[in-house]
């Protein structure tokens, strides 16, 4: 998908979709609890509303393996939306039950087979927050018509929709080929206001060999290298991985003015910060998504302090709608929701538990579909639309300057422990520090 695409006015956007729906947040009765373990076929019944026969809807997430601790504010989120549903009496007076199928680490037949089983469970949505790739399993679902969300943040799944004509498989995000001009941006912007001088204009970057991971690192050079800036160094590795020892060494060989690191494993991340503080060099040091997993936090302690970090997805802050979920959240399971993936499953089950409502029919998958297409939503993500056939959400600043239908591309930065959102406007609740490793 293009970044070069022309903005969109919200004059100019509801003009081509309309808007049928409205965001809004309903804190019900919170049962349920995320028991299932390494289970791969468990399901979470929250029946406290409605008295029809339950609607069951498909969650897959990865229950274990190196993404597990992501996973489990995805489904966590997803059973808060769930519980608050069927406190307010259901869908359609029917309560909603979510089946848990564990997609581990995304691959292909994995993929295939909790799609297979999704469809053969007659489920009336499907929730994958991680998918492949390649997109094989996307015809499972394209062909069953079944409403299906993901955010898996890659291009290639939004050109597969587009370019195969499907109208029910929403990228409830934008790609990932926003995170790399946006980061750019804003260190243009540090270096305009004097909050921040690089040292050079030099950058090394640490990158997961993944595609989307490899994407995010290329579009960041390249954009950065139209501003004049040089790379060091350009090193993939093969998550997970914990000892960084050989890319440190090129780093404190030649110090860069900024370190980019990309992945979304939490543990990756933390242990590179961690080893990076035992003798920092003078370099502003972005990581890219993981910091926004509670578990980032837990396994990097202190070292993480001064970290930027950014997700194309993510709990705004400080504001009326995501201060209720948050309270929400912490009250049903006792710990914080994170950044991210806990508040976009919890919007789009509500996003979708809307249309059906409009609809009338939960079955009626094609009415369903297009009632989500032409949402509007406001939701503790910010906002939702999605305005053209790729059927993924876009971001703001960097392609809408309008913040009602363009979803916040969030900076934050870790200030003593605390995640600082300092960017974009109207969203910050702070503004960027120089780290502790760069102050005189």
């Amino acid at each position: 998908m293009p970044n070069n695409r022309k903005s969109l006015s919200r004059r100019e956007f509801l003009q081509g979709v309309g808007a049928a729906g409205a965001g809004g947040l309903v804190v019900g009765g919170l049962a349920g609890y995320f028991g299932h373990g390494s289970s791969t076929t468990a399901s979470d019944t929250t029946a406290s509303g409605g008295k029809g026969q339950p609607l069951v809807v498909g969650s897959g997430v990865p229950v274990t393996g190196a993404y597990s601790g992501d996973g489990q504010m995805m489904l966590r989120g997803q059973q808060l939306a769930v519980a608050e549903i069927n406190a307010a009496g259901g869908v359609l007076g029917r309560p909603l039950q979510l089946s848990v199928l564990n997609t581990e680490e995304q691959q292909p037949d994995v993929m295939k087979n909790v799609f297979q089983k999704f469809v053969s469970q007659n489920v009336a949505a499907v929730f994958a927050p991680f998918c492949t790739y390649s997109s094989v399993e996307f015809p499972i679902v394209a062909q069953a018509k079944i409403p299906t969300f993901h955010v898996n943040t890659w291009h290639g799944n939004v050109d597969f929709v587009k370019s195969n004509g499907i109208t029910n498989i929403f990228q409830g995000d934008p790609s990932e080929t926003w995170y790399g001009p946006g980061f750019a941006y804003l260190v243009d912007d540090l270096i305009k206001k004097n909050t921040w001088t690089p040292s050079s204009k030099t950058m090394a970057i640490v990158t997961s060999n993944d595609p989307y991971s490899l994407n995010i690192s290329k579009t960041f050079q390249a954009t950065m290298s139209k501003q004049g800036w040089h790379t060091t160094m350009f090193q993939e590795f093969t998550a997970p991985q914990a000892d960084w020892t050989a890319a440190l060494v090129q780093i404190r060989n030649t110090p860069p003015g900024i370190v980019f690191f990309s992945d979304y494993a939490a543990g990756d991340e933390a242990s590179f910060i961690k080893q990076f503080r035992q003798s920092p060099t003078p370099s502003l040091v972005y990581q890219q998504y993981a910091p926004s997993i509670p578990q980032y936090l837990q396994l990097a302690g202190a070292a993480a302090n001064g970290v930027i970090w950014s997700t194309v997805v993510g709990v705004v802050e400080g504001d009326y709608i995501s201060g209720r979920f948050n309270t929400a959240f912490e009250q049903k399971f006792n710990t914080s929701p994170g950044f991210s993936n806990a508040g976009d499953q919890y919007d789009l089950v509500h996003i979708w538990a809307n249309a059906v409502a409009e609809v009338g029919d939960p079955y009626a998958f094609d009415k369903v579909n297009a009632a989500v297409k032409n949402t509007i939503y406001r939701g503790v993500c910010g906002a939702y639309s999605w305005p053209d056939d790729y059927l993924t959400c876009y971001p703001y600043p960097d392609y809408t300057k309008d913040p009602s239908v363009g979803m916040p591309h969030l900076t934050f930065q870790i200030q003593n422990g605390k995640q600082v959102l300092i960017g974009p406007d109207p969203y910050t609740t702070g503004s960027f520090q120089l780290p502790p490793w760069l102050k005189k």
